[in-house]
């Protein structure tokens, strides 16, 4: 047990070290051409930047698990280093180069990439993909109802959102309108750009989580991944998001990732389908885009605490759902495994 719990310490230790040496390195480059490219293209930088935890992990399993990896799996992991490497090409190269065309370029490596990725799991007849939550079907009654449990709270945050800032029917009527096309947009996204959000949830939920919750349990291991996941996102902060107040969009993501970690850890463990928590953050990724806060925030004092109130009030009671009080969830148990 001793040399087990050894393993895993130095498997976190090793993945958040390789994912965060990866992101900032990549962070010190944008903020070198920062000044000298249109800030649409300062968005790539952060599209790339989701691949980064997957690539991460997927380079440590087959570090580390090789001879336990299906080959079909591990044909996978190796399209999914191509897609890598190719993106970040393409952004290093372009920004001098051809920064107008970054974004298309990318987004059709995305596009094709993720049809490509799509197909493989879908004909996943040795039910490899299993290993890594990617079953398409499983569990797809809780996966559909807890989707809709996110959509529902998100239509609760732009009515207290609406409260707080005087816009309450301005707020209420985007929602709707954002919501008319969810269903749409959704099928699209997941076919055609669910690969960056694998990206994200593969190396936060699927590879990170179940280590730290059998270090330190299910509940503070959570915890503990929020406050890693924000600081990921300090040079987007810095440049993007907030580039007039990064510091308070650094504590408001700190807060805020530790906060809806929680529904997503949930998310995962009731299920134990990444595809749950990768529809998730699609849902929650559009409904940002679509409502127009996502990027060149200006946070005051009274904005960062309302809206670390906000998200503390709609995701921490999550904490003390029934999932989060049995012993073992299924997610976790197949990883002693």
């Amino acid at each position: 047990m001793k040399t087990n719990s050894i393993k895993i310490k130095n498997e976190i230790l090793m993945f958040v070290s390789v994912n965060f040496i990866i992101t900032f390195s990549m962070g010190i480059v944008m903020f070198f051409v920062y000044k000298y490219i249109d800030k649409a293209a300062i968005s790539d930088f952060a599209l790339v930047q989701m691949f980064y935890p997957a690539l991460t992990a997927v380079i440590l399993m087959i570090s580390n698990e090789k001879n336990n990896i299906d080959r079909n799996l591990i044909y996978f992991f190796k399209i999914y280093i191509v897609l890598c490497i190719l993106s970040m090409i393409v952004l290093l190269t372009g920004v001098s180069d051809f920064p107008q065309y970054i974004s298309k370029i990318l987004y059709g490596l995305i596009c094709a990439f993720s049809i490509a990725a799509f197909y493989l799991i879908f004909n996943n007849r040795n039910n490899c993909f299993e290993k890594i939550g990617m079953v398409l079907q499983k569990n797809f009654k809780n996966v559909f109802i807890l989707c809709l449990i996110f959509i529902g709270i998100e239509f609760v945050i732009a009515i207290l959102n609406g409260f707080i800032y005087g816009n309450f029917i301005e707020n209420v009527e985007k929602s709707i309108k954002l919501l008319e096309f969810l269903p749409f947009n959704l099928l699209l996204g997941i076919l055609i750009s669910f690969i960056s959000f694998f990206g994200e949830e593969f190396g936060w939920r699927g590879y990170l989580q179940p280590r730290l919750q059998v270090l330190f349990g299910k509940k503070l291991g959570v915890i503990i991944l929020g406050p890693i996941w924000g600081l990921w996102h300090l040079p987007l902060c810095f440049m993007l998001y907030s580039p007039k107040t990064p510091v308070y969009c650094l504590i408001f993501h700190i807060f805020y990732c530790t906060f809806i970690g929680i529904f997503l850890g949930l998310v995962y463990m009731k299920t134990g389908n990444l595809w749950s928590t990768i529809i998730v953050h699609l849902i929650n990724n559009y409904m940002a885009s679509g409502s127009g806060n996502a990027n060149n925030i200006v946070f005051t004092p009274e904005i960062l605490i309302l809206n670390i109130a906000v998200c503390g009030i709609v995701f921490l009671p999550f904490i003390f759902t029934k999932e989060y009080r049995k012993k073992s969830s299924r997610r976790t148990c197949e990883f002693y495994s």
